[in-house]
């Protein structure tokens, strides 16, 4: 490097106007997805459950009303104040256990290695949701449809 090429390094400032520019438009893009995603979601009150296993609905519930069983791989016991669901794929089986009284539902049990389905956090508004990756169950509200514009994930 020449001795003019180092002296003109030395007089440039750190960051020119466009630098700046595009700093803060970055900054603001950010800015406006941190609030369009934590103020757009659903978190009223959990009105239902639906279990699916890849693209197929295997079972609904309603809170106050009768559950739906759709599919033989699907095994329901109820008392008065749960219900317990156990899915049977190819792959294995998930356990989803539904409170009435709370209004929740959670992974109870799963039989496929690490278990991360069983770490995700209880159901108990629209805008969460318990997916088993190797068996391909999806616990999720009754009310949210994945093909609606309006969800924002």
């Amino acid at each position: 490097m020449s001795l003019k090429k180092i002296e003109q390094v030395k007089k440039d400032k750190g960051f020119k106007i466009f630098d700046l520019i595009i700093y803060g438009a970055v900054l603001v893009l950010v800015a406006v997805l941190f609030i369009v995603v934590f103020t757009t979601r659903d978190t009223s009150e959990l009105s239902g459950v639906k279990i699916t296993v890849g693209t197929e609905v295997v079972f609904e519930y309603e809170f106050g009303g009768e559950f739906n069983k759709k599919s033989d791989s699907v095994t329901v016991e109820e008392d008065g104040k749960s219900i317990t669901v156990t899915v049977t794929t190819d792959e294995g089986k998930n356990v989803v256990y539904i409170d009435k009284d709370k209004k929740t539902a959670k992974m109870l049990d799963a039989d496929c290695r690490g278990k991360q389905c069983m770490y995700f956090p209880e159901l108990d508004n629209n805008s969460k949701y318990i997916y088993c990756s190797p068996h391909g169950v999806k616990v999720e509200p009754l009310s949210r449809d994945w093909n609606s514009p309006d969800i924002i994930i």
